[in-house]
């Protein structure tokens, strides 16, 4: 207040009992020596019973109202200190540091109060002439950076850190002085001024320009002075005020709601804005539109999180199905410590229903040695008990149905075998012991006959016998090796029988496939279960994972969607069994599928290095899957991919051409080249020229009389010259394949040197002695000197044209004069024309589909390191590398880099790529060290790469 008296209230009690009585909480007056012109609570949460005041005299108060009713006070300066010297216009609180205070006061100056060493920290000269500092306000997420306002100039942002004596800009937009500034909470970029000029400006910091301006009349105002539009403005009772009375000198942002500000005028209005529209026009959404936290979600689970209130990126691994992940890990880590018959054995002891624990037996089986004799153990056939109980066997009681059954042969049939035995008919004797009845004496007399005889008899036997003894049948398809019609004619209830048989007496080569027509023999029963177990013992996949996928299917139905862990189980199974398998042996397309699937769904998990080996498909969506398990952040722990990396899963495909101002397409790789015509008369003219292929068509003198008329001869581009298309303009601009340089105006062939030649006119004429033409040879050195300015001393090609050498004859080591001696590299060529830094796109496209990576990948570590470059140090070496990139590419494009150091650079990028940097600064000095002399352009700027790389972690 002008009297020097600072009130305590309740601002509760205040809103509460508007218009009524309030009470008062404290009064304090006489301490200052003029009015109060300044208050300000300190904002900081552990500080804010601290309230700062600067008086009319130019003094600083600091009171403490911890205590309500009996504040205390004390001087920012210390006992004796004298303030500023004038009257006090604006104090405030830094917005980081809770102790610090800013005091701005009429005399232009500002002070910065450190409380706890309670002196000044610094003062700033704002204004050299000494007028007031009008507004003072600190960067609201800066504690260094402070805005001032004076009244008779602008705005001066200053840095505490750079200097107390000049501001870092001023911002001039008002045409007075500035009378109030308020710094927005919520975006530091935001910035709130109003003048003497009777405008209210929203500021744009990072442009430092006003970029929009709050309307000084409101709609009710305007209304007003619309219907009294003859009324004197300045009559009392006219409704209107002068504008110096609707003059604003204070704003103000809210510190809750974000985007509204509040201004005051004299005329007694209190005024509330919302320039969240306005905000805008900086053409960025202001901060507090920004959201406050942010994620992305990558590959292999990763989850990229972000937040305002912490300065980190938090990289996460997501886990969906943490029993998946659970049963997998737990997987790995036995199958790999464990050899595959333990594991199996555990796998049966574990199992929750017998079929599960058959089926882990009988793999536990097929790793065994002895794997026959093992399975008739578990079909409970055990050989040694089936001995000794037969062995032991003892029959006491007789059977008189079998004694009715082979009854005593009679004298009358005794003599007739006898009779046929005497003169050798064995098949007579056999026959008579057969109608007889005894087929005992049969069988025996059968073997004396011989083997078609015994066969013969056998046969007999087994047909009589078979269906009162039916083991006769068994014995029947083992002694005439008739396993496969045994099985064709088993009991599938007694299929472990029928397995049993097999395995005794089924020869190697046969067994896997009358396992198999076991198997079907089961299927066609509907018996599915136990026909896997057979499919199983004939090493047939195919077939045995029939059921599982049945299985799989069936749990997927029920569960509304894959079930994952019954997915698990059979990708377990098949793992396993195919480990008894021929390792070439490939799976067909619907496994292959169930693999990939489970392959994507643990890469979702984060379990990268385990989904690589599941991967068993050439579909694309493998193909793709695998590429980028091979390119992700395990991929150099993915042995399968690193020992054979995975071909790239996508086409190279052109999607674009350019077209020059003629309409002639520029293909890849393939540049138009034409020849300037300079005179109508015939001469030797050089054609349209392919790649690889140059045809010189000399023509014939003809009389002008049968001369056809010539078509109109459109501008052409000099040798080495291309039009291109600018994808982002349209415009079509040149560039030279040659020097890499690059011109938006069309450059113009040099016109041919000519020589004084002696010709007769009936004669054609001739192109030069080496066979090229004349006006090629002209051309080409007018484009690569481009002032016309050239002599044969100093130019190989016209010294060789016209045999002129000069008297110093530099060109040594000729095979004649006038024959240019070419530089020579270290493998015995001539040395190419340096290559240009400059990143050429043509050069890029032009590249063979086999390096095309090298170019994306060290394109892209080059941009990485471009990007995170501090300091001029770093931005040079950064460029540099950048060059040597940009000189390789160029060079292979062109042929210039021989196929060892292409797959040398390859190593080094895959390298990088895969965060080996020993192996990456190995290779590269390996390639310095004997490569230097003749790529010394190139490898500068790659060691560079490589070493920023190795720095900076890229």
């Amino acid at each position: 207040m002008l009297d020097g008296v600072v009130n305590f209230w309740k601002g509760s009690e205040l809103l509460n009992n508007y218009g009524g009585q309030s009470v008062q909480l404290a009064s304090v007056q006489g301490f200052h020596g003029g009015g109060v012109s300044a208050l300000k609570f300190n904002p900081h949460g552990d500080s804010m019973n601290m309230l700062a005041s600067g008086g009319g005299s130019g003094d600083v108060l600091i009171f403490d109202v911890e205590n309500r009713e009996q504040p205390t006070f004390y001087s920012p300066g210390g006992e004796g200190s004298k303030g500023q010297g004038a009257e006090i216009t604006q104090v405030a609180w830094n917005s980081q540091v809770h102790h610090i205070l800013a005091s701005s006061s009429a005399n232009g100056t500002v002070i910065v109060w450190d409380l706890r060493q309670k002196k000044p920290w610094c003062e700033l000269r704002c204004e050299a002439n000494s007028s007031p500092v009008s507004d003072v306000a600190w960067n609201p997420t800066q504690g260094l950076h402070m805005m001032t306002a004076s009244e008779s100039g602008g705005l001066k942002l200053w840095d505490l850190r750079a200097s107390t004596t000049m501001p870092l800009t001023t911002l001039e937009g008002h045409q007075g002085g500035v009378l109030s500034l308020d710094w927005c909470p919520h975006d530091d970029t935001l910035l709130l001024s109003c003048g003497k000029d009777n405008r209210t400006l929203l500021w744009d910091l990072y442009s430092l320009q006003p970029i929009a301006e709050i309307p000084n009349t409101d709609s009710s105002s305007a209304a007003v002075v619309e219907n009294n539009a003859n009324i004197n403005p300045n009559d009392l009772y006219g409704g209107g005020l002068g504008t110096s009375q609707q003059k604003r000198y204070d704003v103000q942002w809210s510190p809750l709601r974000r985007g509204v500000v509040s201004t005051c005028s004299y005329d007694r209005k209190v005024q509330v804005h919302s320039v969240i529209g306005l905000a805008t026009k900086c053409g960025r959404p202001p901060k507090w539109m920004s959201p406050g936290s942010g994620v992305s979600c990558g590959f292999g689970g990763i989850v990229v999180s972000v937040n305002s209130t912490q300065k980190q990126v938090m990289i996460d691994t997501v886990v969906e199905h943490p029993e998946l992940v659970k049963a997998s890990e737990k997987f790995e880590s036995e199958f790999a410590n464990s050899e595959c018959i333990a594991y199996c054995h555990t796998m049966a002891e574990r199992a929750e229903n017998e079929y599960e624990s058959q089926v882990w037996s009988f793999m536990q089986i097929m790793f065994e040695t002895n794997a026959r004799e093992e399975l008739l153990s578990y079909l409970g056939f055990d050989p040694e008990k089936i001995t000794q109980a037969a062995m032991e066997f003892k029959d006491d009681e007789s059977n008189p149905a079998d004694d009715a059954s082979t009854p005593a042969m009679t004298m009358e049939a005794e003599n007739a075998v006898k009779d046929a035995l005497l003169v050798g008919n064995f098949e007579a004797a056999v026959e008579c012991c057969f109608r007889s009845g005894n087929l005992a004496d049969a069988l025996v007399l059968g073997s004396c006959g011989g083997a078609g005889l015994w066969a013969k008899t056998q046969a007999e036997y087994f047909s009589r016998e078979a269906k009162k003894r039916p083991f006769l049948s068994l014995v029947s398809a083992v002694m005439n090796n008739q396993l496969t019609e045994l099985v064709g004619m088993s009991d599938p209830s007694k299929w472990k029988e029928t397995l049993a048989v097999l395995s005794t007496y089924g020869k190697s080569e046969e067994f896997p496939m009358l396992c198999g027509a076991l198997g079907d023999r089961l299927e066609e029963s509907g018996d599915f279960a136990n026909a896997s177990l057979c499919y199983m013992c004939a090493f047939n996949l195919g077939q045995a994972v029939k059921y599982w996928k049945s299985t799989l299917q069936n749990a997927t139905e029920s569960n509304g969607g894959t079930d994952l862990l019954s997915l698990h189980e059979f990708i377990e199974k098949v793992t396993v069994f195919t480990q008894a398998l021929d390792s070439s042996q490939e799976l067909d397309d619907e496994v292959a599928n169930l693999f990939a699937e489970y392959s994507t769904v643990l890469a979702n998990q984060g379990l990268l290095v385990a989904a690589a080996k599941y991967l068993r498909g050439n579909t694309q969506e493998c193909k793709e899957l695998r590429d980028r398990l091979y390119r992700s952040r395990m991929g150099q722990y993915c042995s399968d991919l690193v020992a054979s990396p995975p071909e790239f899963p996508y086409d190279y495909v052109n999607v674009g051409v350019a077209k020059d101002l003629h309409g002639i397409t520029v293909k890849q790789g393939q540049a138009v080249q034409q020849q300037q015509v300079v005179e109508p008369q015939p001469v030797v003219q050089q054609e349209y020229q392919q790649p690889h292929q140059q045809q010189n068509v000399v023509q014939q003198q003809q009389p002008m009389q049968q001369q056809q008329p010539q078509e109109p001869v459109t501008p052409s581009l000099p040798s080495g010259w291309v039009a291109l298309q600018d994808p982002t303009s349209g415009r079509t601009y040149y560039a030279n394949q040659t020097t890499g340089e690059s011109s938006w105006e069309m450059p113009q062939s040099q016109p041919a040197v000519s020589a004084p030649t002696t010709q007769q006119p009936s004669q054609p004429a001739t192109s030069a002695s080496n066979g090229t033409s004349t006006s090629g040879v002209s051309s080409k050195v007018a484009n690569k000197y481009g002032d016309g300015f050239v002599t044969s001393a100093s130019n190989p090609q016209l010294a060789e044209r016209y045999g002129n050498v000069g008297t110093s004859n530099p060109y040594t080591n000729a095979s004649r004069p006038g024959t240019a001696a070419a530089a020579l590299g270290s493998n015995g060529q001539a040395k190419k024309a340096p290559v240009s830094g400059t990143l050429d796109p043509v050069a890029i496209q032009s590249l063979s589909g086999e390096y095309k990576y090298l170019s994306d990948g060290l394109l892209a570590i080059s941009e990485a390191l471009n990007g995170t470059a501090v300091g001029a140090m770093e931005k040079k070496q950064a460029a540099e590398s950048q060059k040597g990139v940009a000189v390789f590419i160029k060079t292979l494009a062109r042929n210039g880099v021989d196929a060892e150091i292409a797959n040398k650079v390859s190593s080094v990028l895959l390298a990088l790529q895969n965060h080996d940097y020993v192996s990456a600064s190995r290779v590269m000095t390996s390639l310095v060290s004997s490569e230097w002399k003749d790529h010394k352009d190139w490898l500068k700027g790659m060691k560079l790469l490589v070493q920023m790389a190795s720095k900076k972690q890229i």
